[in-house]
């Protein structure tokens, strides 16, 4: 008995032993993740909250009826696919772009492992990647009740988009155009997202470039923003406003520490509810429908990623 007794409190020393190995090397592993998330990952988190409030800003601005003439495409669909050089056009895509370039950024700075131990950046990272999938899931989004009629890629569709642009121009992206797009707006030497100077200069390059394969993949990016007016671009409405939802929680997310839970559930802002209704532009119709889908599609998308 006394031997058998031995043996036992020797395998329960090494158990312990075992598991105490484990847990260091748990915390081990903890530490040096933060510590990279820290160092590499919060810098852009904090450039990518200024950012997502500026684009949120923006977008608020887009229902705004004096932008749109500034947005009116001033070259012929047939001649490519870059509409219109006008400042007012990259300032609105750089401004649609950057956040979406910085969640890049990230995504290359940290990973699964890292995103397991910081709550908040897990959840930031979840709401930029939510805002991506946005410009790709347009026919879902047309979809959301009340559905709309939504059909661009049909024989003749570039006289069919002018006819009816609300239905037959195509207002979301492949995946395919829309990471060179994103490309664009990426400092790859300064390893950052490129400033409005640096994107404006690479617009106007590739403006003149139509053989270059970024010519195409973001002047598509840019198709839904030509000749904007939230009624002949309803689908889109509805991204940007998905979005809007988006980057106001990943601003207020990035303030809030990892051990604080916010609401799942996402809501407009009462600020820019009353924003969008001043201008009394849109119509009602469109303005409730485009609000609900909004909500519908984000409410969807955290679900999916907790």
């Amino acid at each position: 008995m006394t031997t058998r007794t031995n043996k036992d409190v020797e395998v329960l020393k090494a158990k312990l032993v075992q598991e105490a190995a484990i847990a260091e090397a748990r915390r081990n592993l903890e530490y040096q993740a933060r510590a990279k998330i820290y160092a590499e990952s919060e810098p852009l988190v904090l450039k990518l909250a200024e950012s997502a409030d500026y684009a949120a800003s923006r977008i608020v601005g887009l229902s705004d009826p004096r932008r749109w003439p500034a947005l009116q495409a001033t070259v012929d669909s047939s001649s490519g696919w870059m509409l219109s050089r006008s400042s007012e056009v990259i300032a609105t895509a750089h401004a649609l772009l950057e956040p979406l370039a910085l969640l890049i950024l990230l995504r290359e700075k940290t990973n699964f492992v890292e995103l397991a131990f910081e709550r908040r950046l897990s959840e930031i990272y979840a709401l930029a990647r939510g805002a991506y999938n946005a410009h790709l899931d347009d026919y879902a989004i047309a979809e959301i009740p009340p559905a709309k009629t939504y059909d661009p890629v049909v024989p003749g569709w570039r006289q069919k988009r002018v006819e009816n642009p609300a239905t037959y121009w195509w207002q979301g992206i492949t995946r395919g155009r829309l990471d060179p797009a994103i490309e664009v707006c990426i400092n790859r030497e300064a390893n950052r997202a490129a400033t409005v100077d640096e994107f404006e200069s690479r617009y106007l390059d590739l403006f003149n470039r139509p053989d270059d394969s970024r010519h195409k993949s973001l002047g598509l990016f840019c198709n839904p923003i030509y000749n904007f007016r939230p009624e002949d671009r309803p689908i889109f409405w509805r991204i940007l406003l998905c979005q809007l939802l988006i980057y106001r929680r990943i601003a207020k997310r990035s303030r809030v520490p990892g051990e604080v839970a916010m609401s799942a559930a996402l809501d407009f802002d009462h600020e820019d509810i009353d924003q969008l209704r001043r201008s009394n532009a849109i119509g009602d119709g469109l303005f409730e429908s485009s609000i609900s889908a909004a909500v519908d599609y984000t409410n969807r998308i955290l679900v999916r990623n907790e």
